[in-house]
């Protein structure tokens, strides 16, 4: 997605890739999600995503609540899904032109909008 950014109105995104890697680049920064990681992008975050060859995988998308980590439960510190076993984007800035325009994409009542913002320098 060059140019372009896509955010979602009506929930949370987890993705999963199945083959080829990921590069989302989002508000808070960059991600690069290889084969069968997983990334969580919430509702409302703005975000675009680019691809090297060819790739599938697969979108889950939940509209009543937010995706949480669940409680350690009776494993204690050896839970599956310590925070600490997660990774954060990292923070990048980009400074560019774009004459054409950057559009941003939002899904709203399971509905695409688009909007195109223009440099007025």
């Amino acid at each position: 997605m060059s140019d372009r950014c896509l955010y979602n109105s009506d929930g949370d995104f987890l993705i999963v890739p199945q083959q080829g890697a990921l590069r989302i680049t989002t508000e808070f920064g960059r991600l690069n999600v290889s084969p069968n990681e997983i990334v969580v992008i919430q509702q409302g975050q703005r975000f675009s995503v680019a691809v090297d060859g060819p790739s599938r995988g697969y979108i889950l998308e939940v509209f009543d609540g937010h995706f949480q980590l669940p409680n350690l439960g009776p494993i204690g510190a050896n839970g599956l899904a310590n925070p600490r076993d997660f990774l954060a984007p990292v923070a990048a800035y980009e400074d560019r032109d774009v004459p054409s325009g950057f559009t941003v994409i939002s899904k709203y009542q399971g509905m695409l909008f688009s909007a195109t913002q223009v440099s007025m320098l």
